[in-house]
């Protein structure tokens, strides 16, 4: 298979992701475990996912509230860009990870999210330290989970 039509298989189980409701809940709300929370704070959440297995890493960064992209303050559109920023920065720089790819999708979902996605690096086949995101993360605040 090329490598292209591989990334459009990996894609399409990516997009193709959809979350049940749970007994009327917020899915966002009822799926968020404690033991999948790798950095919060006050107004943010980072979790790992369960990605395609081609990944090093599968993490989805949303807000607390219940909130849509449009409907973010000033103060949390900032604070959206200095942490997506640092999420890249971090992963790209761990050994394990060749790049991230940021996305957003699944709208209708009850909290502004956006995936981060880093294929491994060639030859490389072990996940990204999240212990390390996590602490990374929180040299510029909230609390280091992973």
């Amino acid at each position: 298979m090329s490598e292209t039509a591989e990334a459009e298989e990996v894609w399409a189980r990516i997009v193709g992701a959809k979350r049940q409701a749970v007994q009327g809940e917020c899915p966002e709300c009822a799926g968020l475990t404690p033991e999948r929370v790798v950095w919060e704070d006050e107004f943010w959440v980072l979790s790992y996912t369960d990605g395609p297995a081609e990944m090093a890493a599968s993490l989805l960064l949303q807000t607390r509230e219940h909130t849509r992209v449009g409907q973010l303050d000033d103060e949390l559109a900032s604070q959206f860009g200095r942490i997506s920023n640092r999420i890249v920065r971090i992963v790209e720089n761990l050994p394990e990870a060749s790049y991230v790819d940021v996305s957003r999708y699944g709208a209708h979902r009850g909290h502004f999210h956006v995936w981060f996605f880093a294929p491994f690096t060639p030859g490389t086949f072990a996940p990204v330290n999240l212990h390390t995101v996590a602490g990374k993360l929180a040299n510029w605040g909230g609390e280091a989970r992973a």
